[in-house]
């Protein structure tokens, strides 16, 4: 079992518009955090509550722990719908927050857990949330989808969009979650 730190811990999935897009490659980060709420509220007693701030959907399982699903607006937009609730978050300079999302340049199911300040990687959701927090102090956790052999945009563009078959929704619901659940583990406890 997971113990939080005193501090305040935001895990933000983002994606692109459900039921839409829901099982796409691009919506990974939602996935991995379902998988994740379903880990820490088993009771399924915390469901998420649409905001009034934007669209986007918010859980709070715990004094310590709240989730923000970004799935009402598309991803190069994350910022917009994403920071506005992350600024009314009690005590915001003193949340750690976690953006989880897909990852081309990782194979599929491996995660990578990276630092405020690393990176961005060209991911636009990343890039879009960092010009409306006008800062980079958010954890990645990047889940990786693979690439397509062609780097032609076109291709890219109806890869991320494309749904997980079986066998890959199975990849992340055992190998990734689990990853992803050692990933933020270490976080909580030892930051």
């Amino acid at each position: 079992m997971l113990r939080f730190r005193r501090r305040l811990t935001c895990f933000t999935g983002i994606g692109n518009p459900e039921p839409k897009y829901a099982g796409t490659r691009h919506n990974v980060g939602l996935i991995i955090l379902d998988l994740l709420k379903n880990r820490f509220d088993a009771e399924q007693i915390h469901p998420y509550k649409v905001s009034s701030l934007s669209p986007a959907k918010y859980c709070q399982i715990s004094s310590q722990l709240v989730m923000i699903r970004s799935d009402g607006d598309y991803m190069n937009l994350s910022g917009k719908t994403v920071v506005p609730m992350w600024n009314r978050l009690p005590h915001r300079d003193h949340v750690t927050h976690v953006v989880l999302h897909d990852e081309l340049s990782l194979p599929l199911g491996k995660m990578q857990l990276r630092k405020p300040g690393t990176s961005l990687r060209g991911h636009n959701g990343l890039k879009s949330i960092q010009n409306c927090w006008r800062n980079d102090n958010f954890y990645r956790l990047s889940v990786g989808i693979g690439r397509p052999p062609q780097r032609d945009s076109t291709v890219v563009s109806d890869y991320v969009l494309s749904k997980f078959d079986e066998r890959e929704l199975e990849i992340l619901q055992t190998k990734s979650f689990k990853t992803a659940w050692e990933r933020i583990g270490h976080l909580v406890n030892n930051k």
